[in-house]
C-alpha cells in the first residue's frame, strides 16, 4: 500500500515546523504526512478518505461511497463505513522548541518545589488544591472555552481570584464574606449557600436555572456537584441532596404557596413518594376517539391478522428508533388492516379517503368520475363500455342506499354493523358491514351546510411529563405487567402503571435503581 503523498509544493528542507511542538515520526524516511501531529504530540493520521453514506429515498441502510482524492480505491469502504486503506501511524518526534520547553519547565518546576519547601510544610499544597478536577472541567473542550473567555488558562475559570496572582489571592481571601477571621460567620455557613463560584457555573451552563421557580431559595451548584474529587466525573447526585429540600416539611409548605406541584415530603420512591398525579387526581383521557382495549385484546370478533398473527399490544404500539418512546398509533399502519374503508361491497378496489371529512364528501360526490377511472384501470376500454360500467355501479348503490345524500349520511353517521343481504345458494342473511360509518370510531357532528364535522383525535404522547422513562430498558418486562389494558373498555382510561407497580422493581426489595435521578432531572431548562 502506497503512503499518502505530500503537496506538490512541499519542501523537505522546510519540514522542521519551528512553530510546532512535534514533527511527524516518518519525516526522516520521507514518508511524512501533510496533517502532522497534534499539539500534544499525538499522530493524527487516520485513513486515505472519510467514506460518505449515501441513502436513496425510502432506503433504510444505504451504502458507503469512497471519497478518496484522485478517485475511488479498488476495494471501497469497509462494511462499517471505515476506509479500507488506513494510513500508517507514527510516534511524533519533539521539536527543538519542545525540548527547550521541557528544559524550561523542569527548571521552573524545580524552582517552584524549592520555594514550596522553603515557604511551607508538606500539606500546604494539598490545602490549596484539594484534589484533581473532573473530566468535564479538565478536558480540551473546557480548556478551549476557558481560553476563549479568559486569555490566561488558570483556576480563574471558576475561581475569580485565580488569575490575580499570589497578592490578589490573599486580598480576595481577606475581603471575602465571611472573612478568614470571622469564625462565627464561617461556622454558620450552610452547605447549600450560594456563593460567587455559582455565578461562574452559570457562565457555561446558561441553559440551566438552579431549580424550579417555586423553590423559596436557590441551592449552590457545588452542594450537589462536588468538584476536586478525582479526574473521572463529577460525583453523582445522591438522594440525600434531594431530601435536603424534599425532606423538609417547612420548606415544602412554603413552596406550595408559590404554586409548586411537588409539596409532599419525600425521602424514597418506595416509601413516601406520592402516587403519580394521573392516578392521584383520577384523570381521564379527553381523546374523542372510541376505543376498547379489552375488545381488541380478547374479543372473539377480532379477525385474524395477516400470517395468523393475534392482536397484542406490540401490533399497534411500536417503539421509535431510539427505543425510548412509542410511536403514535396511525390508521394506515395499525387500524386499516381490520377496519376497511371499502363502502361498496362489489367494488373492493374503491376505498374512502381517511383523515379529512371534506375529502370524503368530495370523493362521494364525484363517484361517477371515480368509477370511470376505475373502469379505465380495470381494462374497460371505449367510452360506451365505461359509461355502462359507471351506470351499473351507481344504480346498484342507489338501490341499496337511495340518493347520494343518503349515502353520504350513511358513511358519516351510520353505526350499523350488518351490511346488505347476502345470498349464497339457498342461504341468505345479513353480512358484516364493510364500513359501518365514521361515527363508529369518531365523534361526528352535523354542520349547518348539511355536511359532517369530525372531532380530531388528540392522542397524548406522554402522560408522566415530569419523569423520564425508557421503554428499551424495560423490554424484558411484559406490557401487561405495567399496563392493565385487558380490562379497559373505555377510551378515557389512562392505562399507566401505579407507583406501587413501579416500586415492585424500583426499590431495595426489587433490586432496580430507585434513586431520584433515575427518573427526575434536577435542573429546569430556561
Amino acid at each position: 500500500m502506497s503512503g499518502q503523498l505530500p503537496a506538490p509544493d512541499f519542501g523537505s528542507q522546510n519540514y522542521e515546523r519551528p512553530n510546532q511542538k512535534w514533527i511527524c515520526g516518518h519525516a526522516c524516511s520521507g514518508q511524512y504526512c501533510r496533517l502532522g501531529p497534534s499539539h500534544r504530540g499525538h499522530c493524527r493520521a487516520t485513513a486515505e478518505c472519510v467514506p460518505f453514506l449515501e441513502k436513496a429515498e425510502g432506503e433504510a441502510k444505504g451504502r458507503w461511497r469512497c471519497t478518496r482524492a484522485g478517485g475511488a480505491c479498488e476495494n471501497g469502504p469497509l462494511p462499517d463505513g471505515s476506509c479500507c486503506r488506513p494510513v500508517a501511524r507514527c510516534s511524533p518526534v519533539p521539536t527543538l522548541r519542545t525540548i527547550r520547553g521541557r528544559v524550561t519547565w523542569a527548571v521552573v518546576a524545580a524552582t517552584a518545589a524549592v520555594l514550596l519547601i522553603a515557604l511551607g510544610s508538606s500539606w500546604r499544597g494539598r490545602f490549596i488544591n484539594p484534589g484533581g478536577l473532573s473530566a468535564p472541567h479538565s478536558g480540551e473542550a473546557f480548556a478551549s472555552l476557558n481560553h476563549t473567555n479568559r486569555p490566561r488558562e488558570t483556576c480563574a475559570a471558576c475561581h475569580e481570584a485565580g488569575a490575580s496572582g499570589a497578592s490578589g489571592m490573599f486580598t480576595a481571601a481577606f475581603h471575602a464574606k465571611p472573612g478568614l477571621l470571622d469564625l462565627k460567620g464561617l461556622a454558620g455557613v450552610k452547605a447549600d449557600t450560594v456563593t460567587a463560584i455559582d455565578a461562574a457555573c452559570q457562565k457555561c451552563h446558561q441553559t440551566h436555572s438552579l431549580h424550579q421557580r417555586s423553590l423559596t431559595r436557590d441551592i449552590s451548584c457545588s452542594y450537589c456537584h462536588v468538584e476536586h474529587q478525582g479526574t473521572v466525573a463529577l460525583s453523582r447526585t445522591e438522594d440525600s441532596h434531594c431530601a435536603f429540600c424534599h425532606g423538609d416539611a417547612a420548606l415544602m409548605a412554603t413552596s406550595s404557596l408559590k404554586g409548586s406541584a411537588m409539596t409532599q415530603v419525600t425521602h424514597s420512591f418506595a416509601g413516601d413518594h406520592p402516587e403519580f398525579r394521573v392516578h392521584a387526581e383520577k384523570r381521564r383521557d379527553p381523546n374523542s376517539l372510541k376505543f376498547n382495549h379489552a375488545l381488541h385484546l380478547g374479543g372473539g370478533t377480532i379477525p385474524k391478522l395477516p400470517g395468523n398473527q393475534t392482536m397484542d399490544c406490540t401490533f399497534c404500539h411500536q417503539p421509535d428508533a431510539s427505543g425510548s418512546f412509542i410511536r403514535p398509533v396511525r390508521f394506515e399502519s395499525n387500524c386499516r388492516v381490520c377496519h376497511s374503508l371499502q363502502f361498496d361491497v362489489e367494488t373492493p378496489e374503491l376505498n374512502l379517503p381517511h383523515g379529512n371529512p371534506e375529502f370524503v364528501s368530495a370523493f362521494l360526490r364525484s363517484l361517477p368520475k371515480q368509477y370511470a377511472d376505475l373502469a379505465a384501470r380495470s381494462g374497460v376500454t371505449g367510452a360506451e363500455p365505461q359509461k355502462q360500467f359507471v351506470q351499473q355501479k351507481i344504480q346498484r348503490l342507489q338501490a341499496e342506499a337511495g340518493s347520494g345524500e343518503a349515502l353520504e349520511k350513511r358513511v358519516f353517521f351510520s353505526t350499523a354493523l350488518a351490511g346488505p343481504e347476502a345470498n349464497v345458494g339457498s342461504v341468505s342473511g345479513a353480512t358484516r358491514a364493510l364500513y359501518p360509518g365514521c361515527v363508529y370510531c369518531h365523534e361526528v357532528k352535523p354542520t349547518s351546510r348539511g355536511g359532517a364535522e369530525i372531532t380530531k383525535p388528540v392522542i397524548a404522547e406522554r402522560w408522566l411529563t415530569r419523569g423520564a422513562f425508557n421503554h428499551a430498558s424495560h423490554a424484558s418486562v411484559a406490557c401487561t405487567q405495567c399496563h392493565d389494558a385487558a380490562r379497559s373498555k373505555d377510551t378515557a382510561d389512562i392505562i399507566l402503571p401505579t407507583k406501587e407497580t413501579c416500586a415492585s422493581c424500583h426499590s431495595p426489595r426489587g433490586g432496580a435503581a430507585d434513586s431520584c435521578v433515575t427518573c427526575h432531572q434536577y435542573h429546569k431548562r430556561k
